[in-house]
Formats: C-alpha cells, sequence, structure tokens
C-alpha cells in the first residue's frame, strides 16, 4: 500500500492511529514524488520524517526518483536510518545530475537479501561482505578502481551487471551464484569461461550483442577446457554477423546441460546484402557445428520479431537442426495482420527435425 494511503488509514480508527508507523515495507517512487510535488512539500523532509517516526523494522526500503532531484547528504541520512532497522530489501535510484556515491553505511547492513542500486558509485571496502544477499543489481553504476577488491557473497544466487563500468576491479566470490546477466559492462573472453569458476558454475547467462562482440576480439577456439553448466542462454540485441555466431555456437556446444534459447531480438539485420550472403553461406557449411550446438534444446523463443530474411533464416536453421525442440516461441514487435499472415504460413512450412516442435507466433 503506498505510504499516503496507509497514512490516511490512522483517522478511521484508534486502533489502527499508530498502525502505519510500522509499515515493513517503505516504497518512496513516482508516485509518492508527484504527490509530495503536487503539495509542494520537501520529499527530502517527509522521508526522515517518516523513517524518524518508524516504530517497527524495515524489511524493504525502496527509493525511486526517475525525476526528482535529492542530494547527496539526503540520500546518506535515509539510509543511515534505515540501515539499522534488519534491512532486507534495498532499492536505491536517484536521478541526481551526478552520480550518486554509496554510503559506507551499507555495508553494515548484514541482514540484506536483495540489493539493487542504479546510477551510483560504489566503493566496496575490502573483503564486504553480505552474508545473506541473494540477488544483487547493478545499473548505470561505476566501481571504484583506485584498487581492487574482493566481495564476499556466499549466499548470492542472482547477479545483474548493465551498463556498468570497472566490474573488472572486484572479485567475487559466489559459491552459490546461478543466474548471471551482463549487459554492456564486463570485458568477457572465452579465457574467463576457462579460468574463472562462477563462469563454470552459473545455470542461466544472459549476454547482449556487445558481450558477444568482445569474445570474438580473441581466437575463438573450437573447444573451451571445460564443460559450462548452462541451462538456459539468453542474448539481447544480437547484431548479427558470421563471427558472433561462431561465438554463440561455441557456447552452446561446450553446454551439454542446455535446454533454452532466447534471442530477444536480433537487430540491424538486412542491411548489406553482402554481409546476409556470408551468414546464410556460412549456417549452409557449418550443419556439424549447428546440429551440435541445437542437438537438446527444447525450447526457443526469439523477440520482437520485425520478419526480415535474416531472422527467417534463423529460424528455418534452428528448426531443423533442434531435435528435441518441443516449442519455438516467436513474439512479434510490429506487424499489419496481412504480414502476420504471411509469415506464419511461411515459418509452418519450414521443416521441422522434431516432431514435436510447436510453432507459437503472437
Amino acid at each position: 500500500m503506498p505510504i499516503k494511503y496507509a497514512a490516511r488509514t490512522s483517522t478511521l480508527s484508534k486502533q489502527w492511529s499508530q498502525l502505519w508507523y510500522k509499515l515493513p515495507h517503505l516504497v518512496f517512487d513516482h508516485l509518492f514524488f508527484q504527490y509530495v510535488s503536487n503539495i509542494g512539500d520537501s520529499a527530502a523532509r517527509i522521508i526522515r520524517k517518516i523513517l524518524m517516526q518508524h516504530t517497527g523494522p524495515i524489511l524493504g526500503f525502496h527509493l525511486v526518483s526517475e525525476t526528482h532531484v535529492l542530494s547527496q547528504s539526503d540520500v546518506d541520512k535515509c539510509i543511515i536510518l534505515a540501515s539499522n532497522r534488519g534491512i532486507q530489501k534495498l532499492t536505491l535510484n536517484v536521478a541526481n545530475d551526478e552520480l550518486y556515491t554509496l554510503s559506507d553505511s551499507i555495508f553494515t547492513c548484514a541482514m540484506l537479501t536483495h540489493l539493487k542500486l542504479s546510477r551510483c558509485i560504489v566503493q566496496f571496502p575490502d573483503g564486504t561482505q553480505f552474508p545473506n544477499l541473494v540477488s544483487l543489481q547493478l545499473e548505470d553504476a561505476a566501481i571504484d578502481r583506485s584498487k581492487e577488491t574482493t566481495l564476499i557473497l556466499p549466499m548470492l544466487e542472482t547477479l545483474e551487471l548493465k551498463f556498468c563500468v570497472d566490474v573488472d576491479y572486484v572479485h567475487i566470490v559466489s559459491p552459490k551464484l546461478v543466474n548471471l546477466s551482463m549487459l554492456s559492462s564486463y570485458t568477457i573472453t572465452f579465457k574467463c569461461f576457462n579460468v574463472n569458476m562462477i563462469f563454470r558454475k552459473i545455470k542461466h547467462l544472459c549476454l547482449d550483442g556487445s558481450s558477444l562482440k568482445n569474445l570474438e576480439s580473441v581466437p575463438m577456439p573450437d573447444r573451451l577446457d571445460v564443460s559450462l553448466n548452462l541451462q538456459s542462454l539468453k542474448i539481447c540485441e544480437l547484431k548479427i554477423s558470421v563471427k558472433r555466431i561462431i561465438c554463440a555456437l561455441c557456447l552452446l556446444r561446450n553446454s551439454p546441460n542446455l535446454i533454452e534459447l532466447d534471442i530477444d531480438e536480433v537487430v540491424k539485420v538486412d542491411k548489406t546484402v553482402y554481409h546476409t550472403t556470408e551468414l546464410f553461406d556460412y549456417l549452409s557449411k557449418a550443419e556439424k557445428e549447428v546440429s551440435e550446438a541445437l542437438k537438446l534444446v527444447r525450447t526457443v523463443r526469439l523477440g520482437k520479431f520485425k520478419g526480415t530474411s535474416t531472422e527467417m533464416y534463423l529460424i528455418q536453421v534452428i528448426l531443423a537442426h533442434s531435435p528435441k525442440l518441443e516449442r519455438m516461441i516467436i513474439q512479434q514487435k510490429m506487424q499489419k495482420l496481412e504480414r502476420c499472415d504471411e509469415i506464419l504460413k511461411e515459418l509452418i512450412s519450414y521443416h521441422r527435425a522434431s516432431l514435436n516442435a510447436e510453432i507459437k507466433y503472437t
């Protein structure tokens, strides 16, 4: 329940008069800041007052100001007040002109299970530990690069890095990590998969086009030194090229347990006849590699589908080389009804290696 509505309930009954002071989850989002703007009051003052009057544990504190500016001092005071209440879930997204420097008081929150930080500078003290943290999300964040640090997260299961810089300066110890998402944040090479234990254990990996581009910056091996434990691979904004396709196939071929492939969007395709012809030529000659990569895949999803010839050919190749395929889910971006019918008719005509493969076009 939004805070302003919770506060209003205090007028309905004497028994309820103090209950809103004990709300375990405090959410200060666009609705709150819009309300404060309408009444012409100070958001920082109201947040501090609520925190100082709060009498129960604060299990969740979410401060998301997409347009409203809060000073470094204001945010620091809020975090200090919230950090002493056994906080478990913390979200910070402050829309200041400059990146907010994360308060040191956060590193004393030993009960944290979920931490989501956006548009901030993070200075991890060496040996920082969050013994109960299950999920860590960093977006548009910068890591202090003055020295390399170790971050100990024994219970971490999900790590998401989106548009972050200098992540390379943090050594993360997370033996239970299973979900890893890296979008324009970390320079990954195939060497990482060979030497970094994190990459060997994860079950669900999400990369974007720039990550695949980094993979191709070094010589691509036919085989990795180790087998990966991946069960699903998601690629966002895949800019089609032969080298990127080779990189993706290498990951798939070295993941004997992989059953789900998700391509969120194929971008910048059919721009030149040369690149399209080059791709078609490679895939027609690499049947062995493609078949090995797709031999166990059961579910494929293609998002933001535009119906280009390259996308259609990619679907044709996947259907023809996936003997275990059960579902091919194609989510269109925007198509006219007549064009949708044409595409569906062509898709149904493609050869399928799996007799159980179902095409769902939405």
